[in-house]
């Protein structure tokens, strides 16, 4: 087992982190543990930089429109890393994978599922302002990430406020949650109710 989440972030095969190789991501754990945040050059001569680093928690920007963090945690006697990927749009939008510490992926959509619009909107919306909003939101846009004292929990938002016009937004915000939180329960990661 690794012992510290910035061993995986070295050992990571490039399928998280395509745009930085092996020894620009030790560089990278080198100069934040030394005190300084260094922007490195990425494959695409763009710039990646560490901004959070722990023993368990890391936040890089992987390049100007696009933000990676990882959280390795122990499950039984394995090491599950989970990862969100959130691209700017230029509305953020996330996904999350899970992985071993050998990098090979989990891929049962019961260990997590991706809140969609509806899921933020409370039951009381009435049916045709709900229609008005499924024809406005072309496709949904959810930026997940970590929060709490140790990572340990994961907030969803959706980005309808930056996506839609504001005389728009008015219409539906009285009816939107403004986030979901997830907890982390064994491999599952589970909506707190």
């Amino acid at each position: 087992m690794s012992r510290v989440i910035a061993d995986l972030f070295g050992t990571e095969p490039g399928v998280v982190f395509p745009l930085l190789t092996k020894t620009a991501r030790l560089d990278m754990v080198d100069y934040y543990n030394n005190g300084q945040q260094v922007a490195i050059q990425n494959n695409l001569a763009g710039e990646s930089r560490l901004l959070e680093l722990d023993s368990a928690y890391l936040k890089l920007q992987a390049s100007g429109s696009k933000v990676v963090e990882m959280r390795m945690r122990k499950v039984g006697k394995d090491t599950v890393i989970t990862v969100i990927e959130t691209v700017m749009t230029p509305v953020p939008d996330s996904r999350l994978t899970q992985w071993n510490s050998h990098w090979q992926r989990y891929t049962s959509d019961r260990l997590f599922s991706m809140p969609s619009i509806d899921d933020f909107i409370i039951k009381k919306m009435p049916d045709e302002l709900r229609l008005d909003l499924q024809d406005a939101m072309i496709f949904p846009l959810v930026q997940l990430t970590f929060k709490g004292e140790n990572h340990n929990v994961i907030e969803a938002t959706h980005g309808l406020e930056q996506f839609l016009a504001p005389s728009e937004y008015k219409r539906f915000a009285p009816y939107l949650k403004p986030s979901i939180t997830y907890r982390f329960n064994g491999l599952k990661i589970k909506r707190v109710k």
